[in-house]
């Protein structure tokens, strides 16, 4: 229907408003009843042996509802001529079957709560290995279970606990921020909801919020749908999301100071706050025109949802996991998984895998508490034995997917992502941002996320050999212990070592798969010699006594923490230097005897293969010397094969100096970068050149790359 319709044209759309013209008139309804009135529709839900509630679940959801005739017909069990009817809607999960109510309309200001829980924005685990401490602790939930007619069950309620009623508003705040911020303002629906309101139902799951003192309260939280209800909120309060949230936090949860949980007479407050507004959108509705008022509180005062009540497991036993069910349902919802952010999926999808592994026993549950990020270094030593450092805990997550159970392990995986075949390339991609968690904070660590993502450490040996992780206090002297039988042969400590040694390497920026890393013919950064998948790198280097001792080298700078301590290198070959035979693993020395340092990837992986390395530079040498046509000079390097060269490294240095620039801004501040109108120029001069590349640049060609690895 069009907007100038003559039946919308009296209902606020006045030229220069700043509001959208309105599709739908707001809907017309009274306050909330009493909560006497609700008994009957409470007993009837309670009674419904699909639901699994308790009462005050069952009081949070029909004291919401704006018809409670309706949710009663819905939840009641009715029977017709003789054979009982059940109108709950069964929704199959991974491990069962959760039931849940039709749409109906419930009043939006009464216990109900935007998504605190699943943080769909949070593409990096929050963890205790960190050096940073994160400002926001993880939400953690997982399966209420009560005393139901004497038996200890679990019921359909998620359980969060929270130090107090301040931690939960900062997390619901949180919520609302990220929502709309992640995409850009693409979940951003206010618009939509004051043209017309709520269309969609939202999902919502019964949440027990546990505080630190032993009180406890009951809300609905918004699974499938959070956009809309942060939009809800957005359109109540105008647009800026800080009043939103603040709006919600005061309305539904209320003073953040009060200590116990709410009584009878918070409750009742509450329904007249509603009561309230239900009124004042009645009168508003009888004007000629709708105010602003009208439309804001009239599209915001109920919403549809659908509410979860009930699960049966799939031996028909009342359904223990809760928190998988619940991120199965919303992935199944949003076609792959909840989270927007491909980062977000592959966390938020391994943090479920563990959580199903611990569950079935297939890790311990020492070893899921460091999974999980529950525990920092020390308390990982005291659990599991390894040194108290955080390069162990990502030895930790990559032990437990690729040695410690890695057969079941493996079908938890594909089962979790729908994959039939798993691939070290695809593996790694998920592993990278749970393995990595320890280092979160660390400047640059979207650099070593590419390259543990490329095949990370996930040689065969490592992949397809048993192996575990040796034990002990001092790093260093474990670190020597595995160095020590990684060159006897042993299987299992060159995998550790591969392991130890490349993760550290990758987070030094020793072993990238950046995008800006070029076969060069001279050592220096961001170049190599030949191009190899780390995990083929790491390979090469670790069938060799001499990459060994640079892997166990790297892994000990790494540990020291020491600008006197670096990376040294060795030689991987029996060869002559100088006259002088040099074998496998001696130390790599200069013309002063000092033992040469490891600077930049180039070393590595000129230690890897030394004749692939000198055939790749012959040949890059060559193929640049032929292309582009004349001369410019008689060093045989055509003129645009020159200006190329002169263009890269002109950026290159750029870039280096802009970096280090950014670096000296936390001790020296930003006039490290002089003036602003210098600032200015510079950026001018690079948005000329950056025009001449666009317009001038060649057709891009269709080429097929055969340099990431899958498994045959």
């Amino acid at each position: 229907m069009a907007y100038n319709s003559p039946e919308f044209e009296n209902y606020g759309d006045d030229q220069g408003s700043s509001l959208p013209p309105i599709l739908r008139r707001p809907d017309s309804v009274h306050g909330p009843v009493t909560v006497t009135q609700l008994r009957s529709v409470r007993k009837g839900l309670l009674a419904n042996p699909r639901a699994s509630l308790d009462d005050e679940a069952a009081s949070t959801i029909t004291s919401g509802a704006v018809d409670p005739g309706v949710l009663g017909a819905l939840t009641a069990v009715h029977d017709s001529s003789g054979s009982a009817v059940n109108l709950l809607v069964p929704k199959p999960v991974v491990n069962g079957t959760l039931y849940v109510t039709a749409p109906h309309q419930r009043f939006t200001d009464l216990d109900v709560l935007p998504d605190f829980t699943n943080q769909r924005w949070l593409h990096q685990q929050r963890t205790a290995m960190d050096i940073v401490p994160p400002a926001t602790a993880t939400t953690t939930y997982s399966t209420h279970h009560a005393v139901i007619d004497g038996e200890l069950r679990p019921l359909a309620i998620l359980e969060v606990h929270m130090r107090d009623r301040a931690t939960l508003a900062k997390a619901v705040t949180e919520s609302m921020r990220q929502t709309i911020s992640t995409q850009k303002g693409a979940n951003d629906y206010t618009d939509s909801v004051l043209q017309q309101g709520v269309k969609e139902p939202v999902m919502l799951f019964v949440v027990r919020v546990v505080y630190d003192d032993g009180t406890a309260e009951t809300y609905l939280v918004a699974g499938d749908g959070n956009s809309r209800l942060v939009s809800m909120w957005l359109a109540r309060t105008g647009g800026d999301i800080d009043a939103a949230a603040a709006a919600c936090v005061n309305t539904v949860i209320g003073p953040l100071g009060r200590s116990g949980a709410r009584k009878a007479a918070d409750h009742r407050a509450a329904r007249r706050e509603v009561e309230l507004m239900a009124d004042r959108v009645r009168r508003g509705l009888a004007e000629a025109v709708l105010t602003e008022e009208t439309r804001r509180e009239g599209h915001t005062l109920t919403l549809p949802a659908v509410v979860v009540v009930g699960g049966r497991a799939k031996d028909s036993g009342y359904l223990d996991d809760l928190v998988t069910a619940r991120d199965d349902l919303l992935a199944s919802i949003h076609i792959h998984v909840t989270p927007w952010d491909d980062a977000a999926q592959h966390t938020q999808g391994m943090q479920r895998v563990y959580r199903r592994a611990t569950a079935a026993e297939v890790v311990s549950a020492a070893t899921s508490r460091v999974l999980s990020g529950d525990v920092g270094p020390a308390e990982m030593h005291e659990l599991l034995g390894v040194p108290a450092h955080r390069l162990w805990s990502a030895a930790v997550h990559q032990h437990a997917v690729l040695a410690g159970a890695a057969e079941n392990m493996n079908d938890l995986i594909r089962t979790e992502f729908g994959r039939r075949k798993i691939d070290r390339q695809w593996l790694s991609e998920r592993l990278a941002t749970v393995a990595l968690s320890a280092y979160r904070s660390q400047e640059g660590l979207e650099h070593a996320l590419r390259a543990f993502g490329n095949g990370g450490n996930i040689t065969d040996t490592v992949w397809k050999t048993s192996w575990s992780l040796t034990v002990g206090a001092d790093p260093h002297a474990v670190l020597d212990e595995v160095l020590e039988r990684a060159v006897k042969g042993e299987q299992s400590a060159i995998a550790e070592l591969t392991v130890l040694g490349g993760t550290a390497a990758m987070l030094a920026g020793l072993i990238t798969r950046d995008r800006g890393s070029k076969l060069g013919v001279e050592r220096n950064d961001r170049t190599a010699p030949f191009r190899a998948t780390p995990n083929r790198l790491l390979t090469m280097l670790s069938r060799t006594v001499g990459g060994l001792r640079m892997l166990h080298s790297i892994a000990s700078a790494h540990v020291a923490s020491d600008a006197s301590v670096q990376p040294k290198m060795f030689h991987t070959r029996a060869h002559e230097v100088d006259g002088i035979l040099v074998q496998d693993g001696d130390p790599f020395t200069d013309r002063a005897g000092a033992q040469v340092t490891l600077v930049y990837e180039w070393d590595l992986v000129l230690a890897a293969d030394r004749k692939l390395a000198e055939e790749t530079i012959t040949s890059t040498k060559q193929s640049t010397s032929q292309s582009g046509g004349g001369e410019a000079d008689g060093t045989g390097e055509a003129e645009d094969v020159r200006l190329r060269r002169l263009l890269d490294t002109s950026v290159t240095g750029a870039m280096k100096a802009a970096q280090g620039l950014k670096s000296l801004v936390s001790t020296q501040g930003r006039d490290v970068f002089g003036s602003a109108e210098g600032v200015d120029e510079l950026t001018d001069r690079l948005e000329k050149i950056t025009k001449i590349l666009i317009r001038n640049a060649p057709e891009p060609a269709v080429t097929v790359s055969f340099d990431d690895e899958e498994d045959e």
